[in-house]
C-alpha cells in the first residue's frame, strides 16, 4: 500500500490579491507527485486552511478546485484551524458524514479521529464532554486551540478496534493532534485526552502506528511496539522542503515513508502479531 501525507497546508486567502499564490503551485506541485507516484489514497491530516478572520470560507472555497485535480481518494482529518469554517458546512465540503470515522484498505483499518470532538468549537454531546471540557479548561498549560476525545467517539474506538483484531486487521490511527508528548512542544500542545487515547490503543496489539500533524517540524516516538508520527507541516516547506509531503508505503511488515525529494524520513517495523 502506498499513501500521499500531507498536512497543515494553512491556504490562505490573501485581502489584496484574493488568493494565496504562493501556495497554490507548491499545493499543485505535491498532487502532481502523489498522481505520479499512483498512490492508493493521499491523507490530509489537517489544518487545510489557515482560518483568517472574516476570509475562512472564501479560503476554503479556493482550495478545494485545486484538491479536486487529484485523480483519486482524498481523506481529510479535521484540524483546529479547519474549524473556522462552521462544522456543518465544513464537513459537507469534505464530503465527510461525521468528522470521525474509519476505512479498510488491504486488511489495513484506518481509524480517523475528530480531535477536536471535545473542545471550545464545539457543543459537548454528553454531560461526560460537558464536565471534561470544563476540566481541561481549567488546566492553565493546556491550549484552547486544542481538543479532547469525546466519550462517544471512545466507545466507537472501542468498537472498532475490537472489529478490527477480529479481523486480524492491522490498524493505523488518525489524527490531526499529535498522541504522545514526546512528538510535539508546548508552544503547539497535543490532544488532550493522549494519556487515555494512548491507554486505549495500547490495550489493543492490532494498533501499529498512529500518524498526525499540527506540531510543524514533525516528531516521533515509539511507545510499547506501536508508532507515534507526526508529520512536518507543508506551511513551513521552505524550512524543510524534502519533507514538506512525504509518501507512507507498507510492505513486507515495514511503514517506510519518503519525502518530497525521495528521501528517506522514516523506515520502521510493523508488528508482526495482531491476534487479540
Amino acid at each position: 500500500m502506498r499513501i500521499g501525507l500531507i498536512t497543515d497546508i494553512h491556504y490562505t486567502e490573501n485581502a489584496e490579491t484574493g488568493a494565496d499564490f504562493r501556495t497554490a503551485p507548491d499545493l499543485l506541485a505535491s498532487i502532481k507527485f502523489f498522481q505520479n507516484r499512483h498512490v492508493d489514497f493521499v491523507l490530509q491530516l489537517g489544518d487545510l486552511i489557515k482560518g483568517s478572520n472574516g476570509r475562512a470560507n472564501e479560503e476554503l472555497r479556493q482550495i478545494l478546485p485545486m484538491l479536486k485535480m487529484y485523480k483519486g481518494s482524498i481523506r481529510h482529518v479535521i484540524g483546529n484551524h479547519c474549524l473556522a469554517v462552521p462544522r456543518k458546512v465544513l464537513l459537507q465540503a469534505l464530503g465527510l458524514q461525521s468528522a470521525y470515522y474509519s476505512f479498510s484498505e488491504k486488511r489495513l483499518r484506518f481509524l480517523v479521529l475528530d480531535g477536536m470532538d471535545v473542545s471550545v468549537l464545539n457543543e459537548p454531546e454528553t454531560d461526560a464532554d460537558h464536565t471534561m471540557l470544563h476540566s481541561y479548561l481549567e488546566q492553565p498549560e493546556l491550549h484552547d486551540y486544542c481538543g479532547a476525545v469525546g466519550m462517544r467517539q471512545i466507545n466507537w474506538m472501542k468498537s472498532e478496534l475490537m472489529n478490527a483484531c477480529a479481523k486480524q486487521e492491522q490498524v493505523i490511527v488518525v489524527c490531526h493532534f499529535p498522541l504522545h508528548p514526546a512528538t510535539t512542544d508546548t508552544k503547539h500542545g497535543l490532544l488532550w485526552n493522549h494519556r487515555e487515547v494512548r491507554e486505549l490503543l495500547g490495550a489493543y496489539p492490532a494498533v501499529s502506528a498512529c500518524i498526525g500533524g499540527h506540531y510543524h517540524y514533525g516528531g516521533y516516538a515509539e511507545e510499547n511496539g506501536t508508532h507515534f508520527l507526526v508529520m512536518p507541516a507543508f506551511v513551513n516547506r521552505m524550512e524543510h522542503p524534502e519533507s514538506a509531503w512525504a509518501i507512507a508505503e507498507i510492505q513486507n511488515k515495514r511503514l517506510i515513508i519518503t519525502g518530497a525529494e525521495n528521501n528517506l524520513l522514516f523506515d520502521l517495523e510493523l508488528k508482526k502479531n495482531i491476534a487479540p
